[in-house]
């Protein structure tokens, strides 16, 4: 699972802001704890988690990763299912899905394909 976001546009972001320390401890939150997996994870649950106010989010989340709340737990929540993928070869792909925080398979499906180019169930054989 990947577990580094702090890079925009393929450039290590500035320091000295307290913005990238401020990410980095809520986006290890995040993974140590597994709270991408909660499909209920909202704007709200992040910023109870920095005791940062709902306007920082969106411009921290740009800056740091580079994509919103939406597109950082997703990408967090299709990391872990492909590993999942490889961890599980026999388990459906929609289990897979609800384990790793997705309570839609066809935004599963979807969203899996966008991010490496092939079905899940593709992508459970290549394994």
């Amino acid at each position: 699972m990947a577990d580094h976001y702090c890079m925009t546009g393929g450039q290590p972001c500035a320091e000295g802001d307290g913005g990238r320390e401020l990410f980095e401890r809520i986006h290890r939150t995040i993974v140590d704890n597994r709270l991408f997996l909660d499909p209920t994870f909202s704007r709200e649950k992040y910023i109870r988690l920095g005791l940062i106010n709902k306007n920082r989010v969106a411009a921290l989340l740009r800056r740091y990763a580079g994509t919103s709340l939406t597109g950082y737990i997703n990408g967090l929540r299709l990391d872990y299912a492909a590993q999942l993928l490889r961890e599980r070869p026999l388990a459906p792909i929609k289990a897979i899905a609800a384990d790793a925080g997705f309570n839609n398979i066809r935004t599963f499906y979807r969203l899996f394909v966008a991010k490496y180019g092939v079905t899940p169930t593709c992508y459970k054989e290549r394994q």
